[in-house]
């Protein structure tokens, strides 16, 4: 019996899928093609330009928004120099398992799950020795503040009890703490200040003429418990000024500052990206625009290009000035947001002035 051999039928790219390809793909370095990609292909694949400008926008912020989000709060007030931060905290940690005359104690400080910090009455007039008071660290040789830690008991708001010390007033009594004639409305200490909804960490440089910090919230700190590490550190039974706990201080209160202000930084990143990406996607859209009342005049040859094609040519031509912002704005975060404005600038530009000359090509 004879075998009937069947010949196997090779596909083979059609010429018009091989120059849509050849097309597609020369947009990415060929004004000429965006132009012809944008007035040639109609219908469904329209979606196409308008996913890859929509994706330029991503590429062209995603440096911004990596490097917001990978902002740790703690810098704000663990980067060097600390400023005797970290002392002024080891010496309130310490302050709360002893008292000044060094016997033990224990005063209990913690954040609730309702995102209020728990401090009781009692506790807190023995730290501070009084209900409208706050702890004080003192410089040993001038014998003036340089640390402070404050708890908003008042009727008043967080923001208005932070504006009172930051403007050197005491914060129960509005007073000003210092009535020295030209005086400062300043405050003149570094200071952590317990509110009601929010904690506020503020470190001034040693020689005064600084200040940075930011204001945090409960939502993240929810079980902290303040005293554990001040009897954790009790039983190392060295001095609060020694370095080891010193280091285990700072590690906490560095998680502490970072995980307070979590959600504003998550809340800034995308707040402050979103405007960014809006910018973006204007300018793409305004440069299609742009393009469309250039080609306007009578004796333009390309016054046939409709306005949604010189809107597609703005979406092609979007998505390799955004691979080069994405790749200098990783490089360069400061300036991340300017490069894919200025990339996609200089292509339209030279796409104007090269691909869409007035006079008829030659």
């Amino acid at each position: 019996m004879s075998k009937n051999k069947k010949k196997k039928k090779t596909r083979r790219i059609s010429p018009q899928t091989l120059d849509r390809l050849k097309t597609g793909f020369g947009t990415i370095i060929s004004n000429d093609a965006v132009i012809r990609a944008a007035r040639e292909w109609k219908g469904p694949i329209d979606i196409l330009p308008i996913g890859l400008a929509l994706a330029s926008v991503v590429l062209a912020i995603l440096p911004t928004f990596v490097s917001r989000m990978n902002v740790q709060g703690a810098a704000a007030i663990f980067s060097t120099p600390v400023a005797a931060y970290d002392q002024g905290l080891a010496q309130f940690e310490n302050a709360l398992v002893y008292d000044a005359d060094g016997n033990p104690r224990e005063l209990t400080l913690t954040i609730e799950s309702d995102g209020t910090f728990h401090f009781s009455k009692e506790d807190r007039v023995a730290l501070t020795g009084g209900e409208e008071a706050w702890f004080t660290v003192k410089h040993q040789a001038t014998n003036l503040p340089v640390f402070e830690v404050f708890f908003n008991t008042t009727n008043f708001t967080d923001a208005e009890f932070y504006t009172s010390i930051d403007k050197n007033f005491n914060p129960y009594t509005q007073v000003n703490r210092d009535t020295s004639e030209g005086a400062k409305e300043e405050f003149r200490a570094s200071y952590m200040a317990f509110g009601k909804e929010s904690i506020r960490f503020r470190k001034r440089s040693e020689n005064g003429t600084a200040f940075t910090g930011l204001t945090g919230r409960y939502d993240r700190l929810a079980g902290t418990n303040f005293t554990t590490l001040a009897k954790e550190l009790k039983a190392l039974d060295v001095p609060y000024t020694n370095k080891d706990y010193l280091k285990k201080v700072s590690d906490f209160y560095a998680n502490v500052v970072t995980q307070s202000f979590e959600t504003d930084k998550i809340a800034s990143a995308w707040s402050y990206t979103g405007i960014f990406a809006g910018v973006d996607l204007g300018l793409i859209i305004l440069f299609g625009g742009v393009i469309f009342l250039m080609t306007r005049g009578k004796k333009n040859p390309f016054r046939i290009y409709t306005f949604w094609e010189t809107q597609k040519m703005a979406y092609w031509a979007a998505f390799t000035p955004s691979l080069l912002a994405m790749a200098l704005g990783f490089w360069m975060t400061n300036y991340a947001f300017i490069f894919f404005m200025f990339a996609y600038g200089m292509r339209m530009m030279w796409m104007s002035m090269r691909s869409l000359r007035p006079a008829p090509q030659q």
